[in-house]
């Protein structure tokens, strides 16, 4: 089964157009960076809205087959993704798609962690959970950064941006088939867990006003909007100082080299999570704290210098590659902590409950990045992302 939960690791991210989608609706669709803002924004407030509702149904009526419904979902999105450019009704589809992608995204979230930390559970092998959800976020990232690199040499042969969403369908139809073949019990909680002595959503209550549960979600909100959002901007930026090296990303070869610098990114990611359950150690909280607090100051970095430069310098470069890794490091270390505080029988609705409320940080973020990225660049964006995290580490101190 590890080798089967590698497996979905490698064909859930060899989606080729996610280094690439901030560009593709610069350049092939036309679009400024507050509509791309209101786009993605829109994607994660919709998938914040039905993370609850789905994560109780997921719990309820079948993890297996709510992931297959959403596999089978995100390939009509890219369907519609790779038809919209060059349409008088580009942006309505656009919008469209990214419905459809969110609600995926939606069913998806949480659901295969909480089948990982189930079967693991069921046998008896619940101590290596940190461990095993590392490993597969090894092939994960790796297997992201290899569709990139894949990525780099259709956007070069093509000339565009487009033709990454077909390449995607493939996979993701894969993807599907595999989880097929996991076994049926899989499909619901481990049937001789503890039945829980109240309700679900008093349950829930309860759990909410616990400390060790507010702490660890309203952190991670921060984190993780904060660093996925500063990790799209880099998309922008890596292109235009490609371009003023005279490697054009827009059919050029620096297409090849920004394909190989996200390779490079997400070998580098995977390998850092690999280290979780090292650095996680006796003290998890400690390593989440201490990860927190690195990540606002790098952010802090990479914003100020480059609202005070004008541009990012190539120098940065590493920076991001350190977010990258400090990202996943962290949510393994996360996952099975989030793991110790909830009732097992809502593994995936307590993950969706998180995903959710970071969903709407994102999207939140996303707006005014876009805004703040129209009026003075992406410096001053991942200078305010920086202060965000900064600040919510600093409350979580106290």
């Amino acid at each position: 089964m590890i080798r089967r939960f590698c497996a979905y690791a490698v064909l859930r991210n060899l989606r080729i157009f996610d280094p690439f989608l901030v560009l593709f609706l610069l350049h092939d669709v036309g679009l400024s960076y507050l509509e791309i803002g209101a786009l993605l924004g829109w994607e994660k407030l919709l998938s914040g809205l039905l993370e609850v509702p789905l994560g109780v149904a997921t719990d309820r009526w079948g993890r297996r087959r709510a992931l297959i419904f959403s596999f089978s979902l995100a390939s009509v999105a890219f369907v519609l993704f790779a038809l919209a450019p060059g349409r008088v009704m580009a942006v309505p589809m656009l919008s469209l798609a990214q419905s459809i992608y969110a609600v995926a995204e939606a069913a998806r979230s949480g659901s295969h962690k909480a089948i990982i930390l189930d079967w693991l559970t069921r046998q008896g092998r619940r101590a290596e959970k940190t461990a095993v959800i590392g490993k597969t976020r090894f092939f994960s990232k790796s297997a992201g950064g290899a569709a990139a690199l894949i990525g780099g040499l259709v956007v070069w042969t093509s000339g565009h941006f487009t033709p990454l969403f077909w390449c995607a369908i493939p996979p993701t139809l894969a993807c599907a088939a595999l989880i097929w073949t996991y076994p049926r019990e899989l499909d619901t909680p481990d049937p001789t867990a503890a039945a829980p002595t109240t309700s679900f959503w008093a349950g829930l209550g309860q759990a909410a006003r616990r400390p060790e549960w507010l702490a660890l979600l309203g952190i991670s909100v921060a984190f993780e909007s904060q660093i996925k959002l500063a990790l799209v901007y880099l998309q922008p930026f890596l292109s235009d100082a490609l371009g003023a090296a005279s490697l054009d990303v827009v059919a050029g070869v620096g297409a090849i080299v920004y394909g190989g610098w996200f390779f490079a990114q997400g070998l580098a990611a995977g390998v850092a999570s690999l280290f979780s359950a090292r650095l996680a150690g006796t003290d998890p909280q400690r390593a989440l704290r201490g990860i927190h607090r690195l990540g606002a100051v790098l952010l802090l970095l990479v914003g100020g210098l480059g609202l005070i430069a004008g541009s990012l310098a190539w120098v940065l470069l590493p920076v991001f590659l350190a977010l990258a890794a400090l990202q996943n490091i962290r949510r393994p270390i996360f996952v099975a902590t989030l793991d110790d505080v909830v009732d097992p029988r809502f593994r995936a609705t307590a993950l969706s409950v998180e995903t959710q409320a970071r969903s709407w940080g994102y999207a939140i973020s996303a707006l005014l990045a876009g805004a703040l990225a129209d009026l003075q660049g992406p410096g001053l964006a991942l200078l305010v992302m920086g202060l965000t995290l900064g600040i919510a580490a600093l409350v979580r101190r106290r």
